[in-house]
């Protein structure tokens, strides 16, 4: 199904835009932008020199490695988080109304976005190994290096094959056309 989108339409929505009638949407998608480009740096800022710490020293490293990891999707949450306001930004500023939600799913800060599900899944992983420490003390201590590899490597595959699947799922779905507001 092709989506025609007239002219004149377009020109309404700006004049009722020009009279002074912002809407609670134009509001959001303004805080959002402030949002994302104000907290994304200091996510950055914040986890980036703890993960280098804790990966530079190897009495840390070997303890704290999957808190590490934590720290290292903290970063990347940030930079997406940048990514995601700066394009929000340039669309809001090209006056973009309409695109195809294909441009939405292939595009890499919405990839990063998924940033967000990988620190969650991170967060879990670090309260299991916290409690195969307290419940399996000597099993953890012989083994805690094979642990916290197969804790860092199962959040990644959970992560990945959700995107694919979600990814595959939109591609597969007829086109259709959403506001520019992302």
């Amino acid at each position: 199904m092709n989506v025609i989108v007239s002219k004149t339409a377009i020109d309404d929505l700006r004049n009722d835009m020009d009279n002074g009638t912002l809407t609670l949407v134009v509001v959001n998608h303004d805080l959002y932008i402030y949002g994302y480009l104000i907290i994304g740096p200091m996510l950055v800022l914040v986890n980036t020199p703890i993960f280098l710490l804790v990966m530079i020293r190897k009495a840390f490293r070997e303890r704290y490695l999957v808190l590490a990891i934590i720290f290292l999707n903290g970063g990347l949450t940030g930079i997406s988080a940048i990514l995601m306001g700066m394009k929000r930004w340039i669309i809001s500023a090209a006056e973009e109304l309409y695109i195809a939600h294909y441009d939405c799913v292939l595009n890499v800060p919405i990839f990063l976005l998924s940033m967000f599900f990988l620190d969650g899944w991170g967060l879990l992983m670090n309260s299991a190994e916290r409690l195969t420490v307290v419940a399996f003390p000597l099993f953890y201590y012989t083994h805690s290096k094979r642990i916290a590899y197969s804790l860092i490597v199962t959040q990644y595959a959970i992560t990945i094959i959700a995107i694919t699947f979600t990814a595959m799922e939109s591609l597969i779905e007829p086109i259709r056309y959403t506001e520019g507001r992302l």
